[in-house]
């Protein structure tokens, strides 16, 4: 077993780094000050403030809180090595307390972008780590917007003036770490090279607060990656032996009911998403919609290990093409609880095991063989479609796809791919993002 060290430890700490450096934990803020400063003395050089802070943009200067706000700026080029950067909130401008607002990755050429609301109260803590965290109400006035990677920088002040405080988030970040420890798991090793298979989650992760009817105050912080969403929706829940302390949300099938959940039992009613299920975000990609696959839910005309030679159109016609069975693929191992095959690529994909991250950032981290998925469907759910062939534009090149929506994922296999990378996950944060906000991420 060996232990994971090198590049890609160096990567993996860059990854984990802003959610411990913002995370304010009740009781052990100092400890996760100290842990900081070692881990950044180990890793990197001259782990200082930068002598000329980096400037930032709102997009509103004034108003209640609740108030979306755009927050952009570009991280000095010392501190290039911050792949993920933390937007903060400070009650009083003058004093040295921070409250989580959230996080976006850093573009290629330095810069950031981030929009999310302001939060009415929340936990704010030290940036030195020197006293517990507190829970405050945002004052009416003047507040700061900064965005950094507290203590080691920060950016300049943007003066932003609340003028009601009656309404808004709530920020608690509990937990956070391990969602970037879930990350860490499988595709830190995909990041860096060290393994040839797809994403699981994506490179890139954008942290917001959205409303949930059972979270605490009724708030959490969600992390949306390429391909999926995280949340932790209980903080206070036990972490240890607990696969379902993070989960995924079902965003595909709020996709396709266009049942936006709000809560365990709550939800808005929206139109099923006119977005692609797959393949590029251009005019060209006729790929089916996910509200194509609205009426389809309930259809399951397969048969056990039967070749799969439908076709789905971008009208939702579904078509038989017997040219497709040159590909092979069967109609595998129903799923009884909501009566569908999972196509065989798929079957396997999910059954596959490889190098991963145990026990990530505890002294026993390590890298080792073992199941991508564990438990099952953890990460994806259960089907909700049966597999359909679409020709999807891909990179600006139309292919024959394999589609198959679930849960919390859409399943893709492009025959003329690599074979590692044949079965891949589609980009349902973006996707599922675009919907709910109507705006792009990353």
């Amino acid at each position: 077993m060996d232990k994971f060290s090198g590049r890609q430890g160096r990567v993996l700490i860059k990854h984990f780094l802003p959610a411990v450096s913002a995370r304010p934990l009740r009781t052990t803020a100092f400890i996760s000050i100290l842990l900081l400063n070692f881990l950044l003395s180990l890793f990197f050089t001259n782990p200082v403030k930068a002598a000329d802070p980096a400037p930032i943009q709102l997009s509103a200067t004034s108003g209640a809180t609740g108030t979306v706000v755009t927050v952009k700026g570009s991280v000095p080029a010392d501190f290039s090595y911050l792949p993920i950067i933390s937007i903060f909130v400070m009650p009083n401008p003058n004093a040295n307390f921070y409250m989580r607002m959230g996080a976006t990755s850093v573009k290629p050429d330095g810069t950031l972008s981030w929009t999310g609301a302001l939060p009415r109260a929340g936990l704010e803590f030290s940036g030195d780590g020197s006293e517990n965290p507190r829970e405050v109400t945002l004052p009416k006035g003047p507040v700061a917007i900064v965005f950094g990677f507290v203590p080691t920088f920060e950016s300049q002040k943007a003066i932003f003036t609340v003028t009601d405080n009656a309404a808004g988030p709530y920020s608690d970040p509990g937990g956070s770490i391990e969602i970037h420890n879930n990350w860490t798991r499988t595709d830190s090793l995909v990041q860096v090279g060290g393994v040839s298979r797809s994403w699981l989650w994506g490179p890139n992760s954008y942290e917001v607060i959205e409303p949930y009817k059972e979270s605490p105050k009724g708030w959490r912080f969600v992390t949306y990656f390429d391909k999926a969403r995280m949340e932790i929706t209980n903080p206070a829940a036990p972490t240890a032996n607990n696969p379902y302390f993070v989960t995924n949300g079902l965003l595909v099938r709020e996709l396709v009911t266009g049942q936006l959940q709000l809560g365990n039992t709550s939800f808005e009613a929206r139109q099923p998403a006119n977005v692609p299920t797959a393949g590029d975000f251009t005019p060209t990609n006729k790929t089916p919609y996910f509200s194509a696959y609205t009426s389809l839910q309930n259809v399951n005309d397969n048969q056990d290990n039967a070749t799969i030679t439908v076709s789905l159109d971008s009208q939702g016609k579904v078509t038989r093409v017997p040219e497709l069975e040159q590909y092979g693929v069967k109609a595998t191992n129903l799923v009884k609880e909501t009566n569908h095959y999972i196509a065989s690529p798929f079957w396997t994909f999910l059954n596959s095991s490889g190098p991963i991250i145990v026990d990530v950032n505890t002294p026993d981290q390590a890298q080792r063989n073992g199941r991508i998925f564990e438990p099952l469907f953890s990460a994806t759910g259960y089907p909700i479609t049966e597999p359909y062939w679409t020709k999807t534009v891909v990179g600006g090149v139309e292919k024959d796809v394999l589609v198959q929506l679930f849960e919390r994922r859409v399943l893709t296999f492009t025959p003329a791919n690599p074979a590692a990378f044949q079965v891949e996950m589609g980009n349902v944060g973006l996707q599922y993002y675009q919907w709910r906000y109507n705006a792009g991420l990353f």
